[in-house]
């Protein structure tokens, strides 16, 4: 069966029964998954448990906003989880906190937060991933019950994690939309006419505050871009401790490539054929965690358009992974705030970081060092 057909034949079958009173949400929410699934709308709690009480074994998923005007989302999936316990449960809304996030996981045992403005995409995904999640458990004939059932507290956690992180998504994007406009304000006008000496001297105190503010909004951008590098990196963590097949051993050489791939680590046309040397070896650190790690290295060992060289190294006792700089490009000291994140990762799950300098060679290199698999 191709891909399409077997797409086709699950819409048949699935069900996802969206709640909201904004009439323009359900409208959209149905023109964008209406292609992976049958859609029921409902526009209240009330109309919604109708429907249920109607189908209710035929629906696979359950999404609600949050904010309604008689009953609140998390309140009524909780109700859901009563009497439907095997739908799968999503939240969505445009205002979270951690205790009402909390309250979801515990209460109502969402599968997923999505945050609101959507991104079509995003939340595509999360619906063909919910359906996954529906399909699996029907396949071994086990109700979903989410993360939180029988008080698994690491387990409800792990998920508060994963939404927590989707949430800083769109803030964070804000902060950047923000600063960009804060930047390219405070650039000078090229179409300027060219100033006299007096005029020159005389905006000098003005033209230093722009640049300041210029240079202060890049360094926004900059650390706007990591946190959201941490917020999917702490996303998909939560969601692959979560799944058992996390537990199962990667290629060090493949996670190497899928980062190496990526154009905002490396130059173009960077390759792992030309990058790497050693022997590949496998590791049991979740992959997220791994691609974290050697994109931030990557990333801290390069200047300009020089890549470092990366040895993989296969040991008795353990595993390595070396990545070679020149002098002058020698990252940061190991005590620095830019590897204590990377370093705290991989102590997590018994890594380590180390740094030496061969002053002969003029190199420096930052080894990851791994127990064996």
């Amino acid at each position: 069966m191709t891909l399409k057909a077997e797409t086709l034949a699950h819409k048949a079958n699935e069900t996802i029964l969206f709640v909201d009173d904004e009439p323009l949400s359900l409208k959209y929410f149905k023109s964008s998954v209406g292609k992976y699934a049958n859609v029921v709308t409902a526009s209240s709690p009330e109309a919604a448990m109708h429907i249920l009480e109607q189908a209710g074994n035929d629906i696979s998923v359950v999404v609600s906003d949050e904010r309604m005007p008689r009953e609140s989302g998390v309140s009524f999936l909780s109700e859901v989880r009563k009497s439907w316990p095997s739908t799968v449960r999503v939240l969505t809304s445009a205002y979270a906190n951690i205790d009402n996030l909390q309250h979801a996981i515990n209460d109502a045992a969402i599968y997923r937060f999505v945050p609101k403005p959507w991104n079509l995409d995003e939340l595509c995904t999360a619906m063909q991933d919910a359906l996954h999640v529906e399909r699996s458990a029907a396949a071994i004939s086990e109700p979903v019950l989410g993360p939180a059932t029988g008080g698994d507290a690491e387990s409800a956690n792990i998920a508060l994690l994963a939404i927590l992180a989707a949430g800083l998504e769109a803030p964070l994007k804000s902060l950047d939309t923000e600063a960009l406009q804060i930047a390219q304000l405070s650039r000078p006008n090229s179409l300027e006419a060219a100033p006299s000496v007096t005029s020159y001297l005389g905006s000098w105190g003005s033209r230093l505050r722009l640049g300041k503010m210029n240079a202060s909004a890049m360094q926004i951008r900059r650390d706007v871009e990591h946190c959201k590098s941490l917020a999917k990196s702490i996303g998909n963590l939560a969601r692959s401790l979560s799944d058992p097949a996390a537990a199962q051993s990667s290629s060090m050489g493949d996670t190497l490539s899928e980062v190496v791939e990526q154009a905002v680590i490396c130059p173009s046309g960077t390759t792992l054929a030309n990058l790497a040397t050693g022997q590949d070896f496998t590791y049991r650190v979740p992959r997220e965690i791994m691609k974290f790690v050697l994109a931030n290295l990557l990333r801290g060992s390069m200047k300009s358009n020089t890549f470092p060289g990366v040895e993989l190294v296969s040991g008795a006792e353990h595993n390595e992974v070396r990545i070679v700089s020149t002098l002058d490009c020698e990252p940061a000291p190991l005590e620095n705030n830019q590897w204590r994140t990377v370093r705290c990762a991989l102590w997590a799950f018994g890594g380590e970081l180390l740094s030496t300098t061969d002053n002969s060679l003029s190199t420096t290199t930052l080894t990851v060092c791994l127990p064996k698999a």
